[in-house]
């Protein structure tokens, strides 16, 4: 069935029309099956009056007290209590019940965190979560607590992006470039990237911060030159505890590679699978072989701590295909093991060619088998986060074998440490924890506009960390 949705609250129609979507991804322009949200608040109650032709004389009435002791609580509580009423009406028309309830954001782990004692009750009885997504959530925040940033005043964490790849996955939406068809950009966004770490360097040491991770990512950082890469490297020594690479494509990791990353001190690498099965490989476009996976991992097992990456509901597979890549991936035991939920982005392939699967209980058949084998076998899920039109509208989780979670993971989903952000398409985010404000500041998306545009961008990243945002005025 699909349905026309509106509403009269435009200050939360992105997160209205977002758990609408989550019921029913299409909808239709006319007068039939029509649903209408219509609210108001008086005397401290919200009323929410929810009617629609679907079913004769159909109207849902639902009253909330407000929270009105500043104007952010009420915006929050307001907001809270429409999507509420919306959720607990299509799920009775739907005759659905999602697996995190009303939740929308993507960060379920800090929500749960800032309700603090009263979380668990609220996400289940009031936000409708199941009972199996709070205890995730739930251990996910607890695990996280010994990582957390204890000093988010001057440790912050570090990012340098490299969008170049072997070639574009199916189901990729980032700003990544075919390295083979862009190399003449390459040179002169290497030089531009250095000059903005240098940049970086300074504002560290002005400021006072020191740097507990750093994390390269991409496109796929290893895809560079050896040269190119040993460069980068380089400028990267900020004495960090943690510093990540993401080699995801395993046919660029050579012996040569390895060497490099070493001498880096590089103490973490992303070596992603995907998945095990080649039939899936080909079809998402991945130019490398399952046997390229089980060398690139044996030329960096013991050498680093290894991340492998994991896509439930890619297409073509069966539950048996996932279940195969997750036995295979804990059969080689790396030290994490991240299970995403694949999501059908704006600007990648699978989206633009109209693939779309709305299998609930095959996604979640998937997730469910990689959390309880993966927890049996002593993993710990420690991150987790959600997106927009994910099959399933389940999540991403990373799982870790004790002592061995990515700090930068934690410090990313939770938004609790500043980040210094580098390269095309990099957002840089400023943390102020005595006033809880989180400010952004973004680089051009794509490299060709990252090099034509450097100065002015480099100009508006120094004022950016520069500006006083605890003692600016109003």
């Amino acid at each position: 069935m699909l349905l026309k949705f509106t509403h009269n609250q435009p200050n939360f129609d992105f997160d209205l029309q977002e758990l609408f979507r989550a019921f029913y991804p299409s909808v239709v322009a006319g007068d039939e099956n029509h649903l209408d949200l219509n609210a108001s608040v008086e005397g401290g109650e919200l009323k929410v009056v929810i009617t629609s032709d679907v079913f004769d004389k159909f109207k849902k009435v639902y009253t909330f007290k407000v929270d009105s002791s500043s104007d952010m609580a009420y915006k929050r509580s307001v907001k809270r209590h429409l999507k509420v009423a919306l959720y607990r009406c299509m799920s009775f028309l739907s005759n659905t019940n999602l697996p995190y309830g009303c939740l929308t954001g993507i960060r379920p782990t800090k929500y749960f965190a800032e309700l603090g004692v009263n979380a668990k009750e609220i996400f289940e009885k009031e936000f409708s979560v199941h009972g199996d997504k709070v205890k995730l959530v739930q251990s996910c925040v607890v695990n996280q607590i010994p990582y957390k940033n204890t000093k988010p005043e001057t440790v912050v964490d570090v990012f340098v992006n490299i969008p170049f790849c072997p070639s574009r996955c199916a189901y990729c939406s980032f700003v990544s470039t075919v390295i083979g068809k862009q190399q003449s950009v390459v040179g002169p966004y290497i030089d531009c990237l250095k000059r903005e770490i240098s940049q970086i360097k300074k504002i560290i040491k002005d400021k006072k911060y020191s740097v507990r991770a750093v994390y390269v990512g991409g496109g796929t950082p290893t895809s560079l030159k050896i040269g190119e890469l040993k460069a980068v490297l380089a400028c990267l020594k900020f004495g960090q505890k943690e510093f990540t690479v993401e080699a995801g494509r395993p046919d660029t990791i050579t012996k040569e590679t390895v060497k490099i990353l070493r001498r880096a001190k590089v103490t973490r690498l992303s070596v992603n699978p995907q998945s095990f099965n080649q039939k899936t490989l080909d079809k998402i476009g991945r130019t490398h072989k399952v046997e390229d996976v089980i060398n690139a991992y044996g030329l960096v097992r013991k050498k680093f701590d290894v991340n492998m990456d994991l896509i439930a509901m890619l297409p073509g597979e069966t539950f048996d295909d996932f279940k195969y890549s997750v036995d295979k991936a804990i059969e080689l035991s790396p030290e994490n093991i991240t299970v995403h939920t694949l999501c059908l982005k704006n600007g990648s392939k699978l989206k633009e060619e109209g693939f779309f699967n709305q299998n609930f209980e095959e996604a979640k058949k998937m997730v469910d088998y990689a959390y309880y084998t993966l927890t049996a076998k002593g993993y710990q899920p420690y991150y987790m986060y959600r997106q927009k039109y994910m099959a399933g509208n389940l999540e991403n989780v990373g799982y870790s074998k004790p002592k061995k979670y990515c700090l930068y993971n934690i410090d990313v989903m939770e938004e609790d440490t500043s980040v210094l952000a580098c390269g095309a398409g990099a957002i840089s985010k400023k943390f102020s924890p005595r006033i809880n404000l989180i400010e952004r500041q973004a680089n051009c998306k794509e490299p060709a506009d990252y090099v034509k545009r450097f100065e002015e961008m480099l100009s508006k990243q120094k004022e950016f960390w520069e500006k006083d945002s605890e003692n600016k005025s109003d």
